[in-house]
């Protein structure tokens, strides 16, 4: 009698558990972001990912054309694409600040931006380097981020290229910051 007792007892006690375990589990499950992608992070924002990537930089008012971007373990990498003579350094600063202000202020799973400018010349089907960034959240601060947006014209400051590690293309000197 006892041993019976105690298969019973067991076999209730799954029985109940199979019952039991998936009604908790779905007291603690992590919210689910826009098409699936799972925030298991702490930081706020929209989680950005493969299948939402095309989606939200389509909403980002660049004047520039992007001519390539990509997502690959928190890191987001941006080719945009300058054509035509008739741009000025405030205009490619202020696009490079709002590609900034999506990755870290938007997004809560962007460590890295991987920030390109590029000239394109239709004529040759050549594209050449303009300005790089290597933009980390860990270095990122808004007091940056304002002074490429109000960079207006003039040469980067040594402390903006260095925080935001930008550097400049011998073509950029030439056409648009020395001519």
């Amino acid at each position: 009698m006892n041993r019976s007792w105690l298969i019973g007892t067991a076999l209730l006690l799954t029985a109940a558990s199979t019952m039991l375990l998936p009604q908790l589990a779905g007291f603690g499950a992590a919210p689910q972001g826009n098409y699936g992608a799972v925030e298991t992070l702490s930081r706020d924002g929209t989680v950005l990912a493969d299948d939402n990537l095309v989606d939200l930089l389509a909403q980002i008012p660049f004047t520039l054309v992007i001519d390539k971007a990509g997502w690959e373990d928190e890191v987001l990498s941006l080719d945009l694409k300058v054509t035509g003579n008739d741009h000025e350094p405030q205009e490619l600063y202020q696009n490079m600040a709002l590609a900034v202000a999506f990755a870290f202020q938007e997004t809560g799973n962007t460590d890295q931006l991987l920030l390109r400018v590029v000239a394109e010349d239709k004529w040759l089907d050549t594209r050449r380097l303009l300005l790089a960034g290597d933009i980390r959240r860990a270095e990122w601060s808004p007091r940056l981020q304002d002074a490429l947006q109000n960079a207006g014209n003039s040469p980067l400051p040594d402390s903006l290229k260095n925080g935001f590690r930008i550097s400049e293309s011998e073509l950029w000197k030439k056409q648009f910051i020395y001519p």
